[in-house]
């Protein structure tokens, strides 16, 4: 009997989705959250997803292996592109803080350099990005993100 409750517990916990990435939410005033943010940034884009491409074909998956999504820049706010569609990298799912873009939306992305996932890209580095980054769909950002962003890009050129 013992046993097949622990069996059906295990069941049970086996099937349901858990979740290991949490993103500290702070109290502070948007203005300081992009600041922060700007800060931590190497690159920030507005642009419009235009392909996905899986790393990891084979059958065993992580929800930690990197997705290339390439952008087609529409704006460059923080970095230096000279490309009209760039690469930025994510895990795979949101449980690992992967955020997942979808093709054919546009987006405000907010990207660092990082070898991180080098091995499996093979590029020396990448853009990459996560759930935690302010990223977002480019039609539900806040005007106010965008005149902040645009100010601290302002006085960075200065």
């Amino acid at each position: 009997m013992k046993k097949t409750f622990l069996l059906i517990l295990f069941f049970i916990f086996s099937i349901t989705e858990t979740y290991a990435c949490s993103c500290i939410e702070t109290s502070e005033s948007l203005s300081k959250k992009v600041e922060k943010a700007f800060t931590e940034a190497d690159l920030i884009i507005s642009g419009k997803v235009v392909e996905i491409e899986i790393v990891n074909k084979a059958r065993l998956k992580s929800s930690a292996d990197p997705i290339i999504y390439k952008f087609e820049i529409t704006k460059t706010i923080k970095g230096k592109i000279e490309k009209e569609i760039i690469e930025i990298v994510s895990k795979a799912s949101g449980a690992s803080c992967g955020y997942k873009f979808e093709l054919g939306k546009s987006y405000l992305v907010y990207a660092r350099k990082s070898n991180y996932f080098s091995s499996k890209t093979k590029n020396e580095f990448d853009f990459v990005t996560g759930l935690c980054d302010r990223n977002q769909i480019l039609k539900n950002v806040d005007k106010k993100e965008l005149r902040k962003l645009n100010k601290l890009n302002y006085k960075k050129e200065k």
